[in-house]
């Protein structure tokens, strides 16, 4: 569906002029010179976002924006008026209006605001839809307690744990707790070349190197009045990093190739899979930008650490993918089941979401078997279960540190990069592995 806007405007060119504009950007839209009308047109349609006049002879902005308040407290507006003054921004604001333009309208603005409500809203629906937090883990029911009490806040906050653990969607629950009208934007700084990084964060000016064409705002001024999720924070550049501080001390920043100080009050929410202590040795991550990034830490336990919510989990991927793929898939086999209580998932939940959604794919009956696992835990099953968990883990770490070996031509500390971890660390593994 796409994202609809009622446009509600005593000027009837006003509406017809905003409707082109939109739908040039791709966005559907509704509109009405009658205030009249607004009822029965939300009644109609889903509506996304309302763009409403003050000063209308029919009726009053204001008076308005409380009736379609009160029929849908969630559904955001935009006050435009031609007349403006404090009082009479101050009075929408309390009446729930998200933003307040000025006539002539700055359709840029106005249109890269738009954007940033259809983005969080996006968001917001996705993550509800596939990636809830499910759990019993008592230590899993802590971390949602302490997601509900930092929600609340400003303060910055830090998520570690092992990759596919849920860093991203405690990030998001967060925000989506906070009550932030501003989106949730996302940046992975392991994905973006060291080369953009900066200019994708702070946006830069025309001209500020050979490709910028134009000017573009960053990610941290599209996240204004919500929130900024960096992954992989020990990725970001060494250039990067005191502008990221400067905007956690004082909230400002310059665009690349400007002069200008900009504002922002996006929340800042990192999150890492690899050991912090580590990355501060290994100078990949300052230290006074680890201090104003963790003002709150949250640690994610890994899946081997919470295996009483393996049920829980399974069940609840089994119901979103079989209603996803139209599927009757609503339980797993016995022999199944020893097979994913006894793997030791070095991807955590994403590694098990993975396993489901495939499974589900592939089976046309109401239980899922063995059968529809892909062929690397059908070849764990042949190989016959070690003893115990701890052997499947130890396993695995052998693994991985002999690849980092090989592909460092045995050059530890280059492996210790390789594997995230610092070189004494790595000593001490092989050492407990006996791999010396």
């Amino acid at each position: 569906m796409p994202f609809t806007i009622l446009i509600v405007d005593d000027e009837q060119e006003m509406c017809l002029s905003l409707s082109e504009i939109f739908s040039a950007r791709g966005l559907a839209s509704l509109s009405t010179s009658d205030p009249g009308a607004v009822a029965g047109i939300l009644e109609k349609n889903d509506v996304d976002l309302v763009l409403l006049d003050i000063a209308m002879p029919q009726q009053n902005g204001i008076d308005l924006l409380k009736a379609i308040k009160r029929r849908e407290r969630s559904l955001p507006v935009i006050m435009i008026t031609g007349y403006p003054s404090v009082e009479s921004a101050v009075e929408a604001m309390r009446y729930g209006a998200l933003n307040f333009f000025v006539k002539p309208l700055k359709t840029r603005q106005l249109v890269a605001e738009i954007e940033r409500i259809r983005a969080s809203r996006e968001t917001a629906a996705g993550d509800a839809r596939e990636s809830s937090l499910v759990t019993g883990n008592a230590g899993m029911l802590r971390i949602l307690r302490e997601i509900d009490r930092v929600a609340a806040t400003d303060a910055p906050v830090l998520i570690t744990g092992e990759s596919g653990t849920g860093k991203e969607l405690v990030a998001a629950a967060i925000h989506q707790k906070s009550g932030r009208v501003g989106p949730y934007v996302k940046v992975n700084c392991a994905a973006i070349p060291d080369t953009l990084l900066e200019s994708e964060m702070f946006g830069h000016e025309q001209g500020a190197f050979t490709d910028a064409v134009r000017r573009r705002a960053g990610k941290l001024e599209l996240a204004d009045g919500g929130t900024l999720f960096l992954d992989e924070i020990g990725d970001m550049t060494a250039a990067t990093q005191p502008k990221l501080l400067r905007v956690l001390q004082d909230g400002e920043f310059q665009r690349l190739g400007g002069g200008e100080t900009l504002r922002s009050t996006a929340r800042i929410i990192a999150a890492t899979n690899t050991d912090v202590d580590a990355l501060i040795a290994q100078k990949r991550l300052r230290e006074d930008l680890f201090y104003r990034l963790s003002v709150v830490t949250i640690h994610l336990p890994a899946l081997r650490e919470r295996k009483d919510d393996l049920d829980l989990l399974v069940d609840h991927f089994l119901r979103v993918f079989a209603g996803k793929y139209g599927r009757e898939a609503a339980s797993v086999s016995p022999a199944m089941k020893e097979i994913l209580y006894r793997h030791a998932w070095p991807g955590n939940v994403r590694e098990l979401r993975n396993c489901i959604e495939r499974a589900v794919i592939f089976c046309d009956s109401r239980e899922i078997g063995e059968e529809h696992l892909p062929a690397q835990y059908l070849k764990l099953r042949d190989e016959g279960f070690p003893d115990s968990l701890e052997a499947v883990y130890e396993k695995l770490s052998r693994q991985k540190i002999a690849d980092a070996l090989a592909r460092s031509s045995g050059e530890k500390q280059k492996a210790a990069r390789l594997l995230n971890i610092s070189r004494k660390t790595l000593y001490n593994r092989m050492k407990r592995l006996g791999m010396e």
